[in-house]
């Protein structure tokens, strides 16, 4: 029977005589995410309302950035077509960052010399899109196995509670590729057939470069590159489906950027 929505708008016969069990097209869900990475400063210059911006490596050197965030968001998602998905997003973000300066000249032996921490937090909106694909290997069997490339956009928009006083959208670009394995657990329960998957995969993270913003207790502009130790990191996860109506799923990051992902989601 079609789905009220029209959707798929193509590939619903075709898959399910393939022996796919589509799942309903519209999704809404609630995400909390976690992180705590590290940056690289290479380049930070400096100007005067109105002057010119001077490199300000000759006069301090910005050592690590360690960040630790967390993020809050709702998300509405379709299924297109029965391998493709699109959503868009949005949310809150808050974290800290801990900033470790000193001087260019004669820097200090031993640990550096300032240490700045910074408090942020902002909303984020983003789209994105799914690409699945999959295949049953038994005959007669709900076995899957499964992969999946996700992509998505966002934009953050960041205020540092008085120490930087204008900060232009942050832009963050997100590649996850997941591979794994579906299959029924629990059949004909209250509230229907029960699947489990787990999966691995890889995720690259490239957050804007260039920064740009001013600083109100120096009363400076500044430009920033900013740049992630690592862009990659594995991850693993697991997720169940609950009937036709309810899923779950949580996904860590292991590596250089450490993550945690737990998602609820409604369809119909």
């Amino acid at each position: 029977m079609p789905h009220w929505s029209g959707l798929p708008v193509w590939g619903k016969a075709e898959a399910e005589k393939l022996g796919f069990d589509l799942p309903l097209p519209i999704g809404l869900s609630a995400t909390y995410y976690g992180q705590e990475e590290t940056f690289r400063m290479p380049e930070l210059k400096l100007a005067a309302p109105g002057g010119p911006r001077v490199n300000a490596g000759g006069l301090v050197r910005v050592g690590d950035i360690k960040i630790a965030e967390n993020a809050e968001m709702a998300r509405l998602e379709a299924w297109v077509l029965p391998f493709v998905n699109l959503y868009v997003l949005a949310g809150y973000v808050s974290g800290d960052a801990d900033i470790n300066i000193e001087p260019a000249v004669f820097p200090p032996k031993g640990s550096p010399r300032f240490k700045l921490h910074l408090d942020y937090e902002g909303p984020t909106i983003g789209a994105g899109t799914t690409l699945a694909i999959g295949i049953k290997p038994f005959r007669g069997r709900s076995t899957i196995f499964f992969s999946l490339a996700d992509l998505n956009i966002t934009d953050t928009f960041l205020d540092f509670r008085q120490v930087v006083t204008s900060l232009e959208p942050v832009t963050v670009v997100v590649l996850n590729v997941r591979g794994g394995l579906r299959d029924r657990i629990l059949h004909t329960s209250s509230l229907g057939d029960i699947y489990m998957s787990v999966w691995g995969g890889v995720m690259w993270e490239h957050v804007q470069e260039v920064m740009k913003g001013s600083v109100s207790i120096l009363d400076l502009n500044f430009q920033g590159k900013v740049l992630a130790v690592d862009e990659w990191n594995t991850i693993v996860g697991s997720g169940l489906e609950i009937g036709k109506h309810i899923g779950l799923m949580m996904d860590v990051g292991i590596g250089e950027r450490r993550s945690l992902m737990v998602s609820a989601t409604i369809r119909f």
